[in-house]
């Protein structure tokens, strides 16, 4: 007999005759909150039988009741008003009966409402004394004898097969101090199993004085970590009350230096005798028309005459709906009265809504706020248009950029005359001394060759090539190439492998760096005896290892002019990086060869560009060569860098790879490889890391910044907001760029981003391509219709169309909510079972995993975001749900779909109004 949990924890050996035995188990303290008792019943050879063993175990639940606290919470009040003082004492007894001394404490007061929509743990003991799991394994060598596996054999033959599989079911029981208990399991089967515990999932009114307006409104009205209980195992504590009129949950978690705990809630009902419970939006948007109301209750044991005002600003109030309105509420009673406005042109509204009634008297703020000191942000009916450029100063000069604005939009004069605010839009200005500096701390190998001294890396980096040297000796092939692994057996080789070796030879002796020339030399004959085996008529893939077999030999001075000639005539089955390895095969033999402008004329023709980011795609995915798009930029770049570096995509180009990573790095090694050795090559060649020159950013002649570039300072970069106001609105606007004489180069991109009315403008489509479809929730058919009215309570499904015509990197997209609708959290406990979690889908997705391109969504006051770090060229539709909350009519926003760090790569919906009904 063991005693399990984690371990044996105690054990017996005991013999006895019969068919049952009784057994006295004592349990100790120290077998909370659960133990297992096994039973191995084992018997000997006799006469004829056989030896034979049974087995049981029984799981065992311990009373928690040693190690629980008792925690009481009492208030001087049963009921108390916002913003009123409140004390609470705090008893704790252990479970013998005495107090708690010296126990620690926490107190929490929360508002019940919350709990409502997240409920949380009740208890600190089911943290701490949750039930564990038995992880013990019991076996035995009788499981494998020899004559009891035959007379299982016979018995078997004699038996059906629904009998065979009650046979296999053997049941032991045994007493147990608690009573009866019967356990069932299969012979020999593994104890090792998890058993859990369930866990529970104009002026209005004038106020009388002494009345205040509640607009300090929390979640969390009190909470203190540390109280400790005095001699008599008791704490007090006071706090002031928010203003919120809700129930407060107050709970006390206890712990004893001993580990005895406890939970303990109380609850405190915050009210008055007369209240009001407004009801608005989060925000408004310019225009919107929405019927604000209020909900008044009467708690007084008399009906009251109650004067009910809305004190607004920033709102127009209709004529049928008079800012003070006169209502009669029975006792212990409720009412609602409404207000019909429209949103004024302004930043934000101001609403405070009061009921007086004699002495009676509360006034409130709406309990759910997005502007400064209680009041609700107000959003322009516009939406974003961006454009960009970038550029680059390579010497001593200046570049000047236009900048012209729509005529519809405000600058400095209507900023004097009152009529500008910051939501027209801005012009975001960036200048870098280098594109690629910012990832020199991963570069290890090429951080030496570019002179920039790391001792440890210094001093590590000899034994380090050494030992991968004596590896890639050690494992090279009688055939001369190298496989994915040593293999003593077939000494098979792969070509890619092998040219990725010989690579990396042939630059490492080009470093400086001695390498065994027959270890080369034999590396070099094996890709070119695997070139001259290639046909005259290849598909993409041989095509594109044949142009790097051709690279990396003529990285070796191994010129193969035939089948340069062969590739060369067939480009057109190259993949664009084939097409950049084949180049700088020629250029290493010819840097004047008239095939080379041809070459490089597709890659420029084949480039996806932006304003400030230029990358290539491939039509289709060499796996075999493990390309991705980002790879086949690298290695573009490098061609760039190398044969044509005055090229003005090659800026773009380096700003876009250093984006295309994620925490700094690449996605995989062959991305990271190629990037570094690209972004390597381009500064080397621009010798941009020496920088020693002065810059200086100038609007209208007018100095917005002026920077010393040196090679301490290569990495800082220079970002200016300019407002629109101080732009000129009635001619084009010189954004000057200046440098002074000095090595290195100064890169530069500015971004213009104006709001325009959504009236005036119609949905763009500028690398990215949106649109939004509102149908009700509740319709189950194929072809639900797109709705433009609907009633309060009514669940809406969104369904935004992303459409992609290249990959996209860091994608954001922003579906701006009607103010009436509020975004459903299906994570909450108070959510209908017609919401739906958002989420995004590729619609000609195969693959369970194409969901994994969609990174995070936000649910915001009033808007619904959504972010992917990587979008692969297609259609997605990303889905979610928003209840109707408040009748009026609501101006929709468009939906801007944009990269975020390329934000002229953008598409916008069209806008919408919306009707709630009642």
């Amino acid at each position: 007999i063991t005693v399990e949990r984690g371990k044996i924890i105690r054990h017996e050996v005991i013999s006895f005759e019969g068919s049952s035995y009784v057994y006295e188990l004592l349990i100790t303290e120290q077998d909370v909150p659960n133990i297992y008792v096994s039973v191995v019943l084992v018997k000997g050879r006799a006469n004829e039988s056989h030896a034979d063993f049974k087995m049981g175990l029984l799981p065992l639940e311990i009373s928690q009741d040693t190690k629980r606290l008792s925690i009481e919470i009492k208030a001087d009040v049963e009921t108390a008003e916002p913003n009123t003082a409140v004390n609470y004492t705090i008893t704790v007894l252990r479970p013998d009966g005495q107090p708690a001394r010296n126990a620690e404490l926490s107190l929490d007061v929360v508002d019940k409402a919350i709990l409502t929509m997240q409920p949380r743990s009740k208890n600190i003991m089911s943290t701490l004394y949750a039930q564990r799991s038995l992880e013990v394994e019991t076996s035995m060598g009788l499981n494998v004898s020899a004559n009891r596996y035959l007379e299982d054999v016979i018995e078997e033959e004699e038996i059906t097969n629904v009998q065979r599989l009650e046979a296999s079911d053997i049941v032991f029981a045994f007493g147990a101090l608690d009573g009866e208990s019967k356990v069932a399991f299969q012979v020999m089967a593994s104890q090792r199993f998890a058993m859990y515990l369930q866990m529970p999932m104009g002026k209005a009114l004038a106020l009388p004085p002494g009345v205040e307006i509640r607009q300090e409104f929390a979640d969390t009205a009190y909470w203190n970590p540390i109280i400790i209980t005095d001699e008599n195992g008791q704490a007090t504590v006071n706090f002031t009350l928010p203003d919120n009129l809700t129930t407060w949950v107050v709970r006390g978690v206890g712990l004893t230096g001993d580990t005895i705990v406890g939970t303990e809630t109380s609850d405190l009902i915050s009210t008055k005798p007369l209240l009001i419970r407004p009801v608005a939006p989060r925000f408004f948007v310019v225009n919107d028309k929405a019927e604000l109301s209020a909900n008044v209750s009467n708690n007084t044991n008399a009906d009251l005459e109650i004067k009910v005002g809305l004190d607004a600003e920033g709102v127009m109030l209709a004529d049928d709906t008079p800012a003070v309105q006169t209502v009669v509420i029975p006792a212990h009673a409720e009412t609602a009265v409404s207000w019909h406005v429209a949103v004024k042109d302004v930043t934000d509204v101001s609403l405070v809504f009061s009921a007086i009634s004699g002495d009676y008297a509360d006034a409130s703020k709406p309990r759910l706020t997005t502007g400064p000191d209680g009041t609700l942000l107000v959003y322009r009916y516009t939406t974003p248009d961006i454009v960009g450029t970038a550029g680059q100063i390579t010497e001593e000069g200046m570049r000047i950029e236009g900048v012209a604005l729509p005529p519809r939009i405000g600058t400095k004069k209507a900023l004097d005359e009152g009529g500008y605010d910051e939501r027209q839009g801005s012009l975001t200005i960036q200048v870098d001394p280098s594109l690629a500096a910012g990832m020199r701390d991963g570069l290890n190998h090429a951080l030496q060759s570019l002179g920039i001294r790391d001792p440890e890396l210094a001093e590590r980096l000899p034994e380090l090539v050494e030992t991968a040297l004596e590896k890639l000796y050690r494992e090279q092939n009688p055939d001369g190439g190298w496989g994915w692994w040593q293999d003593h057996k077939e000494w098979k080789s792969n070509i890619h492998v092998s040219g990725y070796v010989v690579f990396a030879l042939i630059k490492a002796e080009k470093a400086g760096i001695e390498i065994e020339p027959a270890v080369l030399t034999q590396g070099l004959d094996y890709l070119s005896m695997q070139a001259k085996k290639m046909k005259t008529t290849f598909s993409r893939w041989e095509g594109n290892r044949q142009a790097w077999l051709l690279y990396v030999l003529a990285e070796g001075d191994l010129f193969m002019t035939d089948h340069v000639d062969t590739m060369f005539e067939n480009r057109e089955l190259l993949s664009h990086y084939a097409r950049a390895y084949l180049a700088q095969a020629i250029w290493l033999n010819d840097a004047d060869d008239p095939r080379l402008k041809t070459l490089l004329s597709d890659l420029n023709n084949e480039a996806v560009m932006s304003a400030t980011g230029v990358h290539w795609e491939e039509a289709f995915y060499d796996w075999w060569a493990m390309n991705t798009d980002t790879r086949s930029t690298a290695i573009i770049l490098d061609t760039l860098a190398k044969l044509d570096p005055d090229n003005e995509l090659i800026p773009n180009v380096v700003r876009w790879l250093m984006i295309a990573r994620k925490d700094g790095i690449w996605e995989t090694t062959q991305e990271t490889a190629w990037s570094l050795i690209s972004l390597t090559t381009w500064m080397m060649e621009t010798g941009e890391l020496d920088a020693d020159y002065e810059f200086g950013v100038f609007l209208n002649e007018n100095e917005q910044t002026r920077r010393i570039v040196t090679s301490d300072t290569i990495q800082d970069s220079t970002k200016i907001v300019i407002p629109i106001a101080e732009l000129i609105a009635d001619s084009t606007n010189a954004l000057t760029f200046a440098r002074s004489d000095g090595n290195g180069r100064l890169y530069y991109s500015a971004h213009l981003k104006i709001y325009q009315p959504v009236e005036m403008v119609e949905p763009a489509d500028r690398g990215i391509v949106v649109s939004r479809r509102y149908t009700l929730a509740s319709c189950e058919g194929a072809e639900c219709p797109d709705v433009t009215e609907i009633h309060v309570g009514d669940v809406v499904r969104v369904d935004l169309t992303i459409i992609a015509p290249n990959d996209l990197y860091y994608l954001l997209v922003e579906d701006p909510l009607p103010a009436g609708g509020e975004a459903i959290d299906t994570g909450l406990a108070t959510t209908s079972l017609l919401a739906m979690d958002p989420s995004l889908r590729r619609e000609d997705s195969r693959y369970w995993w194409w969901w994994r391109w969609y990174s995070r969504s936000e649910l915001r006051d009033e808007k619904v975001v959504l972010f992917a770090d990587y979008l692969r060229k297609g259609t997605y539709e990303y889905s979610y749900t928003f209840r109707a909350t408040l009748p009026g009519e609501f101006h929709v926003i468009p939906t801007v779909a944009q990269e975020f760090y390329f934000p002229e790569v953008f598409g916008r919906s069209n806008g919408r109004l919306l009707t709630i009904e009642k």
